[in-house]
């Protein structure tokens, strides 16, 4: 993504949710002996993302020819990603 970039949602926070920093996220995983880089951890986060906004598109009828482009539209939302970190806390917890 280009320094400078800006989404017409905004960008998803993780202090209020007790979630981590993607570079917060790298230490603690360094700290367990995987090393891998902010960029890393970013795209493996989003990759994840897209593939579960995949699903739901298909599921809202997204046509073939669209499917990436949006998937990935998706993914990037901060709505997307902060209803996924909150469904991620329900299973934590059991609700």
């Amino acid at each position: 993504m280009p320094t400078g970039s800006k989404f017409k949602n905004g960008y998803a926070t993780v202090e209020d949710s007790g979630g981590l920093e993607y570079r917060l996220i790298v230490e603690k995983m360094a700290e367990d002996g995987d090393v891998i880089s902010v960029s890393t951890a970013r795209n493996l986060t989003l990759r994840a993302l897209q593939k579960i906004a995949r699903e739901l598109c298909l599921l809202q009828g997204t046509p073939a020819a669209q499917l990436d482009e949006e998937s990935f539209r998706v993914a990037l939302d901060p709505r997307f990603q902060e209803s996924m970190a909150a469904m991620i806390e329900d299973i934590r917890v059991g609700v």
